[in-house]
């Protein structure tokens, strides 16, 4: 129970936050504690994959959202919520409830009840950043939450994974996360530095044409042959 109150205050703190690295924090914070919400928890192989995948994919997202002055990247906040940490609360505690009331989607659930709620509160969090998110690092988050929320969906339905299964769900987050922080870097290298997408494509420099033009002296005149 103490680990699916933490993952979804996580997942609502990571969703409505503005500063980068909080938001970072928040997203590792819920990743971590995924893999627990399980009932039995998971053998130790299959528990360390998912606790290595969580930290790297965590540390891959602070190196996009950390101020490098090597590199002038001062700092970025993010989008944020546009509704507010209150109303993103009360989505994930309705979404929870929902969860609680399809535990199994009509058929026998392998997974316990809490695994259902935190999954579905997770998956409700995640929809407004992927559909409205206007910079790389909400859209990257939206998107990690949405397939940890899947992960833990699949427990609640399924059971505990095997080592295999969650060493293969550590990979998925850790290419979400790597693809995320390649993305936020480029955009902040570039101005004005955010994580906003570019407004417009940059403009294309004309490159001469590979002819040379011909001088007066070379323009073929009327029944004149063109002097070589």
């Amino acid at each position: 129970m103490a680990a699916a109150l933490v993952a979804v205050g996580g997942a609502v703190v990571a969703v409505s936050a503005r500063e980068a690295r909080s938001v970072v924090l928040a997203v590792a914070v819920v990743l971590l504690v995924s893999p627990v919400i399980a009932d039995p928890v998971a053998a130790p192989v299959g528990l360390a994959a998912r606790l290595l995948g969580a930290i790297l994919s965590g540390y891959l997202l602070w190196i996009a959202a950390r101020d490098d002055s090597a590199f002038r990247l001062a700092h970025a906040p993010t989008g944020g919520s546009r509704i507010g940490w209150p109303a993103e609360a009360l989505v994930a505690a309705a979404a929870a409830v929902v969860g609680l009331s399809a535990h199994g989607l009509g058929a026998p659930a392998g997974g316990p009840v809490i695994a259902s709620a935190v999954g579905f509160a997770l998956a409700a969090l995640a929809v407004l950043p992927v559909l409205t998110g206007r910079d790389v690092l909400r859209v990257a988050i939206g998107c990690l939450l949405l397939l940890d929320a899947a992960l833990v969906v699949r427990t609640a339905l399924g059971g505990t994974p095997g080592p295999l299964e969650q060493l293969l769900s550590a990979f998925l987050l850790v290419t979400v996360a790597a693809c995320a922080a390649a993305m936020g870097r480029a955009a902040r290298l570039e101005a004005p530095g955010g994580f906003d997408y570019a407004s417009e494509a940059p403009a294309r420099a004309r490159r001469p044409a590979d002819a040379h033009p011909l001088d007066d002296d070379d323009r073929p005149r009327d029944g004149a042959a063109v002097r070589p």
